[in-house]
């Protein structure tokens, strides 16, 4: 398989520059800034979550809700950047020869037009030529601007643009007279570039047809740009389009818009960031976006009826996405190579290949493990690079203004795991890397990492240096870039396995899991000074015996006494590991000035939920009741909607924990405030909702929630809220700071009716609630055993 050239790039290893602070803040329209895009990761639940045996239906998410969450994301995120042609549909502003290349191209469309069809083909494209002051003036009007005809007569426009761009380079070759000089600034390196070899690109009317692919079969542009493939799938559209039809405005057809933009994003994992076009039913009048992991870019409004106005530029736009290469069209490309007979590295199916990857022998994390089955990834050579073909897409997180993560297989003994981090915040490599320094256990281990674009200086930058004040709002941009400022970050992590939600996993795996889990969670936090702050069923997996893996051979630390050897024993092996440190922080890291509301959030402890109490240990085992609960009910036997139950309002039997993935955060929390601490009798309820042979995990989910909740001497439970620091605190707490408690108020302990940090419950400390979290899982996985 050959490897395609790519275009050069910014250093991938090169520092991240940090934007200056400002002296002064104002007040402008902004989205809260919240850690964890939370709600987004609900849907991410159903994404992959087939319910009732039915993977479409599982796929399928309510378009009336992702709606709301692109607005969520999208708040505060948007801009109109007043160079946008120049910076990001070519490099270079619009000259004399630009122009004069666009009329060409009109006056070749209306001489064609003329010879074949007389007025009717002019007619069809709307283009007339006037005669102003000697010179030529030509005009654009659509016929109608009804949402039948006009994105027909849309697509007819652009089409005809690069028809007739291809016909005048042919022609040129034919001639042997290059016509660079009259082409719009090239955006692949020459102008002479063309994809029609490899990829035939049309602009087509789809709004009355279901693409297929797409996880919301409710989404439907109104036109698009595809390669050429098929039937139409959303993995071939390249841009997208929307009409803002009779009746709705323009905040509605942007939004439409931008989930059309979410599902390209989610067809084409390796997609850095989409173009869109959206039109007016008022006139002649579009605007260009582009979006990425940081938010949507827009151009000014272009009226494009007369070449004196802005039709020269549309046209000239039109004619250079015609020639746009996989980077400038939004493709990552620095970490890969695909089949040559591809023009874009669609997905896996364009035979992509991961390049370059290095593993790092010198890492002492690596020490722990051993090739094994034939395994070619580790070597003893340290100058050895290692190529694999990917073959499956293994997880994949919705969204837009989100860390976008994929996550990709080989079929060897590793994940290769893209992401767009926050620059603000501790890359994950780096947590990984702390981990394994403190000798961490059932953890994965990372193997690699490389860092790609920066969205500030290399997305937003269109080939120069990103100029701030030309933008509309200058501030507002500069204050949104620095808190949603990203960069792309690939892992290659080991070991691999199947996360919790996979069907495939009998009761036992899933008990091993969840055990796994929790002794890694226990380690990261008690020995690695690392909080999770996100468990939830993809982020526990099973080791899969039936794939080679990276296997541990001997422990990493020093023959010695183990301080923490309380945790688990490291001679006896778990068969699952935690993943996924997107959203850890250190322990002791300093307040970032919001509370986090982190998490998956089906799984996200209550007054984390709330937005009441920085996230602490015990909001991660109180996620991993959730979790064990989740697993346990899902996926639904076949035949559970038929059971007819008066609780079905409280658990309903086709899709039992819904109402923790589709509702709000008010109704979330007050129904697992209720029904799971508040009335033993409607938990029993949910218990009986377990799957066949998950009858032993009721005994465990009783004594986990009397581990979180129980009150001191009674056999009851409440929810516990944490205590205010003292006044000589400030007032203020330490976010991630599971101290000793020193600086609250001292209270007799028969007294005292609220949480120190480092308390689960009254009077209960995280190690002692570990312990017998801990307790309760080995005894499941003792008695599955038998």
């Amino acid at each position: 398989m050959d490897q395609l050239p790519t275009p050069t790039s910014p250093t991938a290893h090169s520092p991240l520059p940090h934007l200056p602070e400002l002296q002064s803040t104002p007040t402008i329209p902004t989205a809260p800034l919240n850690s964890t895009p939370y709600k987004r990761k609900a849907a991410l639940t159903g994404l992959h979550q087939p319910i009732n045996g039915n993977v479409s239906a599982g796929k399928r998410r309510r378009a009336n809700a992702v709606t709301t969450l692109i607005q969520q994301e999208l708040a505060g995120a948007q801009h109109t950047c007043l160079d946008f042609v120049e910076r990001f549909l070519f490099p270079a502003s619009p000259n004399t020869a630009t122009n004069v290349y666009a009329e060409q191209i009109l006056s070749a469309i209306i001489a064609t037009s003329k010879q074949s069809e007389s007025k009717a083909g002019a007619a069809a494209h709307g283009i007339r030529c006037r005669k102003l002051d000697q010179k030529h003036l030509y005009v654009c009007y659509p016929p109608a601007y009804t949402n039948k005809e006009f994105p027909e007569w849309f697509c007819r426009f652009a089409n005809a643009m690069q028809q007739q761009n291809a016909i005048q380079q042919q022609n040129a070759i034919q001639q042997q007279n290059p016509i660079q000089q009259h082409t719009s600034p090239s955006l692949t390196g020459s102008a002479s570039t063309c994809l029609s070899t490899k990829a035939k690109l049309e602009w087509c009317v789809v709004k009355d047809k279901p693409l297929r692919g797409t996880y919301n079969n409710d989404v439907r542009p109104d036109f698009v740009l595809t390669c050429g493939e098929v039937p139409l799938e959303w993995r071939s559209i390249l841009m997208v389009g929307e009409y803002q039809s009779t009746g709705s405005n323009a905040s509605e057809s942007f939004t439409q818009l931008a989930s059309y933009a979410e599902q390209v994003f989610i067809a084409q994992p390796f997609r850095v960031f989409v173009f869109g076009v959206l039109t007016s039913n008022a006139g002649p009048h579009l605007t260009f976006w582009r979006f990425d992991r940081s938010g949507a870019i827009g151009s000014e409004t272009l009226n494009y009826c007369r070449s004196d106005s802005g039709l020269l530029t549309v046209v000239t736009v039109l004619v250079s996405i015609s020639q746009m290469d996989a980077r400038r069209m939004g493709f990552h490309v620095d970490s890969i190579s695909w089949g040559d007979e591809h023009a874009y590295p669609l997905d896996l199916k364009s035979d992509i290949t991961i390049k370059t990857f290095k593993p790092i022998l010198g890492n002492s994390s690596i020490k722990m493990f051993k090739p094994i089955l034939g395994n070619s990834l580790v070597t003893d050579d340290p100058s050895s690079e290692v190529a694999v073909l990917l073959k499956e897409l293994v997880f994949l997180a919705p969204g837009i203004v989100t860390r976008g993560t994929r996550a990709l297989s080989s079929g060897e003994a590793i994940v290769i795991k893209y992401s767009w981090s926050n620059t603000k915040r501790i890359l994950e490599r780096d947590l990984y890397q702390l981990a394994s320094k403190k000798h961490v256990i059932g953890v994965a281990t990372i193997l690699d990492c490389t860092t790609y674009e920066n969205v500030l200086t290399h997305l937003h930058a269109g080939g120069s240096p990103a100029t701030d004040s030309n933008f509309s709002d200058p501030q507002a941009y500069k204050i949104h870039m620095q808190r949603q400022n990203r960069v792309l970050s690939r892992l290659v992590i080991s070991p691999t396995g199947r996360p919790l939600t996979d069907p495939r996993l009998s009761p036992l795996q899933v008990a091993e899991g969840l055990l796994a889990g929790l002794i890694g969670h226990a380690s990261l936090f008690f020995q690695g000074d690392i909080l999770h702050r996100d468990i939830s069923p993809n982020n526990i997996i099973v080791i899969d015996d039936s794939l080679p893996q990276l296997t541990l051979v001997s422990s990493p630390v020093p023959t010695t006494s183990d301080p923490f050897a309380w945790i688990w024993p490291r001679d006896t092996p778990l068969r699952g590991c935690l993943i996924d440190l997107d959203y850890a922080i250190e322990a002791s890291a300093q307040p970032s000035g919001a509370l986090d509301r982190t998490g998956t959030y089906p799984f996200i402890a209550i007054q984390v939920l709330r937005g009441r109490e920085r996230h602490r240990y015990r909001h991660d085992l109180e996620s991993f009741l959730y979790v064990l609960l989740w697993v346990c009910c899902y996926p639904v036997v076949a035949g559970s909607a038929n059971i007819i139950s008066p609780f079905d309002s409280i658990w309903p039997a086709s899709d039992p924990l819904s109402k923790w993935r589709d509702g709000d955060e008010f109704s979330v929390t007050n129904h697992k405030l209720g029904c799971v601490i508040d009335d033993p009798m409607l938990f029993g309820l949910l218990l009986g909702r377990f799957r066949p042979g998950f009858e032993h995990f009721k005994r465990v989910a009783k004594e986990m929630r009397m581990t979180l909740w129980r009150q001191p001497g009674l056999s009851s439970c409440k929810l516990s809220v944490e205590g205010k620091p003292s006044e000589g605190m400030g007032g203020q707490d330490q976010e991630g700071s599971e101290g000793r408690g020193d600086e609250y108020e001292e209270q007799e302990e028969g007294k005292r009716e609220w949480l120190l940090p480092e308390e689960v419950r009254l009077g209960v400390s995280n190690k002692d609630a570990f312990q017998e979290a801990k307790k309760s899982m080995q005894w499941l996985v003792a008695t599955l055993k038998d």
